[in-house]
C-alpha cells in the first residue's frame, strides 16, 4: 500500500487526533492544523496528498470552502464529519479533487479495531477511494459503504433519535420537580446508567450534540415520529387492560426484536 502525505485539518483534537495517529501507526506522513498550530489549513492543503476535514460541524462548510479550490486533480479531501449529504455536495462544488466522505461509528479512544465499523460515501474518483477502504479494511475496521443520503436517514435514527431521547429525559427529569439529591438516593442502577449518559450529552460537549440534532436533513420528520409516541403512549395508557399500554409495548417489542 502506498505511502502519502496526509494533513488534518482540524486534527488536533476528537476524530482528527485519532485519524492522525492511525495514519501515523500506519507509516504515512502526517500534517496537523489547528487554532494555534504553525501549519495553516491553506499550506497543508497544497503539501499533501490527502487532505481531512476534521472540524466540528458549524464550522465544516466555511473549511471545505476556503481549502477547496487550492486542491488539484490527483489530491484526495475527505471529511469525518457525522453527516453526509451536505458536506459531500460542498467537497464536490469546491474541488477539483477526488471526493470521499468518511465517518467512523466510534469515539475517538479505540483500543483495537475489531468490531468498530466506518462508513463511506463515494463522491469522486476510484483510486483514493479504494485506498481508504483498504488501509481501514487492512487494520482490521469493518467498512460500510453507502451513499449520503441513506447514511443520514440511518444515522437520524442511531445518533440524532438517540441523542434528542437523552436530552429530552434530561429535561423531564428536571422538570419534575423533585430535587436531583433526592431523585439520586432512589436510583436503580438502571436509572443512574440512563443519568450517566444524559450527563455526558448535557456537559461534555453540549454543542456537538446540538449541531448533530439541529444539522440532521431529517430532523423534522424525527420531531414529528417523537410527538405522534408521546400521543401514542397517551392514548394506550387511557384505554387500558389488554389494549393498552402492554399491547402497545408487545407490538412495538415485535416489530423491533421478531
Amino acid at each position: 500500500m502506498k505511502k502519502v502525505t496526509a494533513s488534518i485539518i482540524g486534527g488536533t483534537n476528537g476524530m482528527g487526533r485519532w485519524l492522525a495517529g492511525f495514519l501515523e501507526a500506519s507509516g504515512h506522513k502526517v500534517h496537523v492544523t489547528g487554532r494555534k498550530t504553525e501549519m495553516t489549513a491553506a499550506r497543508a492543503a497544497r503539501i499533501s496528498d490527502v487532505v481531512v476535514v476534521a472540524v466540528p460541524i458549524a464550522a465544516t462548510a466555511g473549511v471545505i470552502s476556503g481549502i477547496g479550490p487550492l486542491l488539484k486533480k490527483g489530491q484526495l479531501l475527505m471529511d469525518l464529519t457525522s453527516l453526509k449529504k451536505e458536506p459531500l455536495e460542498l467537497m464536490l462544488a469546491h474541488c477539483a479533487a477526488e471526493v470521499v466522505g468518511c465517518h467512523p461509528l466510534f469515539g475517538p479512544v479505540v483500543s483495537e479495531p475489531a468490531g468498530h465499523v466506518i462508513v463511506l460515501c463515494r463522491g469522486r474518483g476510484e483510486s483514493w477511494f479504494n485506498w481508504v477502504k483498504d488501509i481501514f479494511k487492512s487494520a482490521g475496521y469493518d467498512v460500510l459503504e453507502r451513499t449520503p443520503d441513506e447514511h443520514d436517514r440511518i444515522m437520524s435514527v442511531v445518533q440524532a433519535l438517540n441523542h434528542l431521547n437523552t436530552i429530552a429525559l434530561g429535561m423531564a427529569v428536571a422538570q419534575s420537580g423533585i430535587p436531583p439529591e433526592e431523585i439520586n438516593l432512589f436510583a436503580t442502577p438502571a436509572f443512574r446508567a440512563k443519568m450517566d449518559m444524559v450527563r455526558k450529552v448535557l456537559t461534555d460537549s453540549p454543542q456537538l450534540y446540538a449541531d448533530i440534532i439541529e444539522g440532521s436533513p431529517h430532523l423534522e420528520h424525527l420531531l414529528d415520529i417523537y410527538e405522534k409516541v408521546i400521543r401514542d403512549i397517551r392514548a394506550a395508557t387511557k384505554k387500558g387492560g389488554d389494549c393498552g399500554l402492554r399491547q402497545t409495548v408487545e407490538m412495538t417489542a415485535k416489530a423491533l426484536f421478531r
